[in-house]
C-alpha cells in the first residue's frame, strides 16, 4: 500500500471513529430526553445511512486499499451505540448490518462506474 493510501486510510478511520463515537457520545451525554429521542432518530436514520454512502463512495474509487472501511464504520457504530447508549439492545446489530450493506453497495457501484 502506498503512503498516499495510508494517509487516506487514516484519515478516513478518524473521520469513522468521529462520526460514530463522538457523535453519539453528544447525543447521549449531552441531550436532554425529549431532544435526545429526536437526535438518536436523525442519527440513526439520516446522519449514518449518509455516512454510510459517503464511505462506500470513497471505497469504491480504491477499492483495494479501502475496501474495509464500510466493515471498520460498521462496527465502530456497534461499539460507539452499546458503549455511550448503555443499552446492549441486539437491534443495533440490525442497524450495523444494514450500514454494512449501504456501504458496501455503494463501494460496488462507485467501482463499478469507475471501470466503464
Amino acid at each position: 500500500m502506498s503512503g498516499a493510501s495510508n494517509r487516506k486510510l487514516i484519515r478516513w478511520l478518524g473521520i469513522t471513529l468521529a462520526v460514530m463515537f463522538i457523535l453519539p457520545f453528544a447525543v447521549a451525554k449531552l441531550a436532554s430526553e425529549c431532544s435526545g429521542m429526536a437526535l438518536c432518530m436523525m442519527l440513526f436514520f439520516v446522519i449514518d445511512p449518509s455516512y454510510s454512502i459517503i464511505l462506500g463512495i470513497v471505497a469504491g474509487r480504491n477499492i483495494k486499499a479501502l475496501w474495509n472501511l464500510p466493515l471498520i464504520s460498521a462496527v465502530a457504530f456497534l461499539a460507539g451505540t452499546w458503549l455511550f447508549f448503555d443499552i446492549h439492545e441486539p437491534w443495533f446489530i440490525v442497524y450495523a448490518t444494514t450500514y454494512l450493506c449501504i456501504g458496501v453497495v455503494a463501494m460496488l457501484i462507485t467501482n463499478y462506474i469507475k471501470r466503464k
